[in-house]
């Protein structure tokens, strides 16, 4: 047993897989951690997923539900969350199945040989030609601008232990990119092969121009902190309702 394991879910849109996700999630972790919380993030939804997750709420007491004030973004979501994890390991997932809750041990496991983040990448991605380009781009940006070992791959489904989740909870850079926060603090990243899903729930919403204005930001606040200042300064979130009443 892994003692207390959170699961943060950044969620836009996804009312069609929250229930399956929460479950399946639920089921996993109840065979591997004392204890454990699944911490969804609403990131402005306009779709009933709000609603879905209250409904789970009700007979759910081990999920915690965040709404954001609007739609900061996935990363921004994800910070949101980390911020109210309580786990000693800590998950992140996205909400669209892609990524089987069932692989989650494997990340645990990586955790537990040592190393302070560990990723789950897939033996073969069900993406998109977009996606693909831009996963492939993104990566050699940190390569770049982050000095990213090159032997180190990155994805949205990690696995941290909690003295990273308080270092990268710290940082208030104005534009959030965990993976980039993470590689502030250590070089000590793991990385494990998981299964990758078709996927059942929505559609991507990447294109060439949010690939193209996601690259300007790294390089504005990740290449030389005197860049930052360049950037456009916001709020990372706003919190709109902790939804656990």
């Amino acid at each position: 047993m892994y003692g207390r394991i959170s699961v943060v879910v950044p969620v836009f849109n996804s009312e069609g897989s929250i229930g399956e996700l929460y479950h399946r999630l639920s089921s996993v972790l109840a065979c591997i951690a004392d204890e454990y919380e699944i911490i969804m993030v609403d990131d402005g939804s306009t779709d009933n997923s709000l609603i879905e997750m209250h409904k789970l709420h009700a007979e759910e007491r081990a999920l915690r539900i965040i709404c954001l004030d609007g739609n900061f973004g996935q990363q921004n979501a994800v910070m949101c969350g980390l911020r109210h994890t309580t786990g000693d390991y800590v998950i992140t997932i996205d909400d669209d199945l892609q990524n089987p809750p069932e692989e989650i041990p494997r990340l645990l496991e990586k955790l537990e040989e040592g190393v302070d983040v560990v990723y789950g990448i897939p033996a073969v991605k069900k993406q998109s030609g977009v996606r693909k380009l831009g996963t492939a781009m993104t990566d050699l940006l940190f390569n770049i601008i982050c000095s990213k070992p090159k032997t180190v791959k990155v994805s949205s489904f990690r696995g941290l232990k909690r003295h990273m989740v308080e270092k990268i909870s710290a940082d208030h850079t104005s534009f959030v990119y965990i993976t980039a926060i993470t590689l502030k603090h250590t070089r000590n990243i793991g990385n494990v092969r998981v299964e990758h899903e078709d996927r059942k729930y929505g559609s991507s919403n990447y294109s060439i121009y949010k690939l193209v204005k996601l690259f300007c930001r790294l390089f504005l606040n990740y290449s030389w902190p005197a860049l930052e200042k360049y950037s456009a300064r916001s709020p990372q979130y706003i919190i709109k309702d902790t939804g656990d009443s």
